[in-house]
Formats: structure tokens, sequence, C-alpha cells
């Protein structure tokens, strides 16, 4: 298992954690991790797409072992995409296979907007070019409310209150030295970039939606059956571009590279053996 990130590089005034693994043959493959997470939760799979390519994975600022800023200016999706475009210049020289789970979607989508010299073939992971936000309109308005009044200046919340279903079998499935490493970034979590991040994704102005005919690279969604909301815009979505496929694992809800570690690593080869 990859535990750590080895090396940091500084993007913008932001000293990031990076790493690289496998070979120099092959195009690279740059896993972009989503909201409150961190690379550790590619940890399980990176060696596998190592064997074959150079893999690559940074934590977005105010992540897992990157800097945390404390200020809420500091936080972005733009920010964090302009952040990856010098990342993926920089270290992997592009252009790459670029995955984007959750957040990481926005991001990844933004950096393909931007910089499409960068990108060979995207990888949409439980994610959304338009709308984060709850399918239960009751339910979106409790979590614009909360990521309102939230105050940062009190440190995070306790994560554990968004706990669902998909908990309990990410424990059954991961090994309690992932969860262990798992948890410690995830307390780390900058409450700034809580705050900031998550006012970014469940404002309709995250969307990209009209733009997405401007890309013209493969594009693969894979979205875990119970995902909601992202599992009833997988259609529409991969429907976006001109060469995109729809993957849907059943029984998975948003990580499954974590519960349905098979069925998710076998919907990346097949879109990196497409290419």
């Amino acid at each position: 298992m990859i535990s750590h990130l080895s090396r940091t590089t500084t993007i913008h005034a932001a000293t990031l954690a990076w790493d690289r693994w496998g070979g120099d043959d092959g195009v690279p493959f740059w896993l972009c991790h989503g909201y409150s997470g961190s690379s550790h939760d590619f940890a399980l799979a990176i060696e596998h797409f190592a064997d074959s390519r150079p893999v690559f994975a940074l934590d977005h600022r105010g992540h897992g072992r990157s800097q945390k800023f404390g200020t809420i200016d500091a936080y972005s999706i733009d920010q964090l995409a302009a952040d990856l475009v010098v990342a993926i210049e920089s270290e992997a020289g592009g252009p790459v296979d670029l995955l984007g789970h959750s957040m990481g979607g926005a991001i990844a989508l933004r950096v393909t907007l931007t910089r499409p010299d960068l990108v060979r073939s995207l990888v949409l992971m439980d994610t959304s070019a338009w709308s984060f936000a709850p399918e239960d309109e009751a339910m979106a308005e409790m979590m614009r409310a909360f990521l309102g009044a939230f105050d940062p200046t009190g440190g995070l919340p306790d994560l554990h209150a968004f706990d669902g279903p998909e908990t309990a079998m990410i424990a059954d499935a991961t090994p309690a030295e992932w969860q262990a490493i798992a948890n410690d970034l995830s307390a780390g979590f900058d409450p700034y970039a809580m705050k900031a991040l998550g006012r970014d994704l469940f404002d309709d102005s995250v969307s990209v939606r009209d733009r997405l005919g401007e890309i013209g690279c493969p594009v693969s969604v894979v979205v875990g059956e119970l995902d909601t909301p992202f599992v009833g815009q997988g259609p529409a979505l991969a429907a976006s571009f001109a060469d995109g496929h729809l993957t849907v694992i059943p029984g998975a809800y948003h990580s499954p590279q974590l519960t349905h570690p098979a069925e998710w690593t076998a919907a990346i080869d097949a879109h990196l053996a497409r290419l």
C-alpha cells in the first residue's frame, strides 16, 4: 500500500505534497482527489496502475499533507484547478490521462477546458459538471444553510455526523492501516477550505455544463449505482461529450475504488485500454 507522498512543490505560494510512481514508459495517469479527501483515497490502487505507466497524485491545498492557509480567500475550485495545471505541466510535462473524483471532477474539467493540451483523456468519477447539491431540495437547502453558518474559527465539525451507509462498507473493505491514515489526514482538513470549497460546490456557479462540448478528448464517466445525485446525472454527463462512455458500478456509493476495487479497477483499465 502506498501510504505517503514523499515530495513537495510550491505553486501559487502553496506548498503542495505530491508524488510519482512507476516507470518512464506510457502516458502518465494523474489522480485528482475530492473534497475533504487526499491522494490517500487512491493509495490501495496506485501500485496496480504504476505497473504499466507513470502515476502522479497531489494533495490539494488545505487537504492531506499540503499547506493549510487558515483563510477563506486561499481557496476556490478555480484556484485548485490553477494549481493542478502548473503541477501537471511542471512535474508530468503533459499530456496526462486525468481522473477527477467528486470535487476533483470539477477541478479536472476546469483543467481540461483551460489547458486541453495537457489532458489526453478524462475520467469523471462520482462527480458533476453542473450540480453537487442533493436531489432533495430540503436537504440541499439544509446543506447550503450549514455551510453559510459554519464558522471555521472553531475548527472542523464532527465529520462523522456526515457518515452514511458507505462508511461501514469502507471499514469492511479496507485495511486498518489505511483507515488510520485516512482518519489522521481527514482530521487535518483546513476548516477554511471546508467552508470556501463547500460553498463553491453547492453554488450553481460551479457549473461548466454549457462548455462541455468544447472537450474533444475521450471521457469516461464512472459512478456508483447508489451515489445520488451523481448516478442520475451520469447518462447526461457522458452524452455531453463527443467520445463519452458511462460505467455504473452496481452496489457502490461515492468511493467505489475503496468498496468495489475490482469493478472500479476494471472500469479504469477499460478506459485506458480504449485509448
